[in-house]
């Protein structure tokens, strides 16, 4: 009997990063690594296996990334120092002692990422804020579920 390939729950998150970072649809990522684009959208959702190899290094030259950016393995060259939204979709971490939920995760990212595109100036704080409090307040009731 084949054993199932478990899927790391920061696979799928990752994945959606890489694409979202590259401005694709999971239709866009399908077609250039040529799998389904149902596939790509389970994959994201963590409701797949793990992809075999040759799936993943489909995704890594479709998304322009290694396969060692899309699977945690290390890798002996150096890297240079991940961004914050690298972090955030490559590790497992705790809130409030507990495992997020991929919904909690991506808002979390959601809320660094407003408030690392506001302009911060005078003319913009207030419009900011309102972003920044909306992101926070969508984080915040996804904790609750």
């Amino acid at each position: 009997m084949r054993k199932e390939r478990e899927m790391p729950r920061t696979f799928g998150q990752k994945l959606k990063y890489y694409r979202q970072l590259r401005g694709y649809s999971c239709r866009d990522v399908a077609r250039l690594a040529d799998i389904d684009a149902g596939y790509v959208n389970k994959m994201e959702k963590c409701v797949r296996r793990a992809p075999s190899y040759p799936i993943l290094r489909n995704l890594a030259n479709a998304l322009r990334v290694s396969v060692a950016d899309l699977i945690d393995i290390e890798v002996p060259e150096e890297k240079p120092v991940p961004n914050i939204q690298e972090v955030l979709v490559s590790t497992e971490y705790l809130l409030n002692g507990k495992l997020p939920s991929m919904e909690v995760r991506e808002n979390l990212l959601a809320v660094i990422q407003t408030i690392l595109d506001c302009e911060w100036v005078k003319n913009t704080k207030h419009t900011d804020t309102f972003k920044i409090m909306d992101k926070v307040n969508q984080f915040l009731n996804s904790l609750k579920h």
